[in-house]
């Protein structure tokens, strides 16, 4: 049986802010819910929060454009997105990602504001957001602010929002018709899987064949999401052959160790990362 202390739902951002102002003592968002709601059942560590309902603020669920940037509302689900022809002309990369969260029926209530704000390493989003330099923007003190993905996210299940901090939205620039990309996730099955690993990666080549933008991560990996410029710079410039996409990949790789330390894992994680890399490289740049 789920514990709190009192449950308020809410429907707009008017509501969101009387009631935020109102409740004493700690508060727990749903957003969804699929996360809290496996916490609560856990060890009733919300049994003195008040619950705040805001799955149906219907401005923040809304996906529209600017000249520059695509807006995903923070309530948006995961299904939305992947459905979305705005995601899918402009972030396809992140339609795919959110395809591949968990089941039907947890996409169709998962949200990317709450996806963001669990701050799981292994969430399947993370690292399309990371390649589509991302930013979210948080409503915080009745005011907005946009910060970049990695300042919200602090670590594995650990962000920089107050309880009474919530994503509205999250911004990504509009990629280009001619933005080459590719997301793989690598799970222990098919279906309803944990990521164990994602690799996300955008690439642009011009008439010659050479890279005008490239950027590559490694998800659910690292103990937050994390860009790598240095390898971007790797390829931007050339026209890559074999021997830049093998030191590409074995850079990526090497990532691993480096920031997430040695693990159990890194002796699968590693290897796998790097034939990875080289294969999805080969394919972008449309030589194998």
């Amino acid at each position: 049986m789920l514990k709190f202390r009192n449950y308020v739902r809410v429907e707009s951002e008017a509501a969101f802010k009387e009631a935020i102002a109102s409740i004493e003592g700690p508060v727990v968002l749903l957003a969804g819910g699929s996360d809290v709601l496996v916490q609560a059942r856990e060890d009733d560590r919300f049994r003195d929060h008040t619950a705040l309902d805001i799955f149906g603020v219907q401005a923040w669920h809304a996906i529209v454009e600017t000249e520059k940037d695509l807006v995903i509302g923070g309530m948006a689900t995961h299904a939305m997105i992947a459905d979305s022809p705005l995601v899918n002309r402009y972030a396809p990369i992140l339609a795919e990602a959110s395809l591949s969260v968990g089941s039907p029926q947890i996409r169709n209530h998962s949200t990317i504001g709450g996806n963001i704000a669990n701050a799981s390493p292994a969430a399947d989003t993370l690292a399309s957001l990371v390649v589509l330099d991302a930013k979210v923007v948080v409503l915080k003190d009745g005011k907005e602010h946009v910060l970049p993905l990695d300042e919200v996210i602090t670590g594995p299940y650990k962000t920089s929002l107050s309880d009474r901090d919530v994503i509205v939205s999250v911004r990504v620039p509009k990629l280009s018709e001619d933005v080459r990309h590719n997301y793989t996730k690598i799970g222990r099955r098919r279906a309803l899987s944990i990521s164990r690993m994602t690799i996300a990666t955008l690439l642009q080549l011009d008439g010659d064949g050479v890279v005008t933008k490239f950027d590559m991560t490694v998800g659910a990996t690292f103990p937050k999401p994390a860009a790598f410029p240095d390898i971007s710079a790797m390829l931007v410039g050339k026209k890559p052959s074999s021997d830049d996409i093998r030191a590409v990949a074995r850079a990526l790789s090497d990532k691993i160790p480096e920031i997430a330390g040695i693990r159990a894992s890194t002796r699968y994680k590693q290897p796998v990362c790097r034939r990875l890399a080289e294969r999805i490289l080969h394919e972008l740049i449309g030589d194998e």
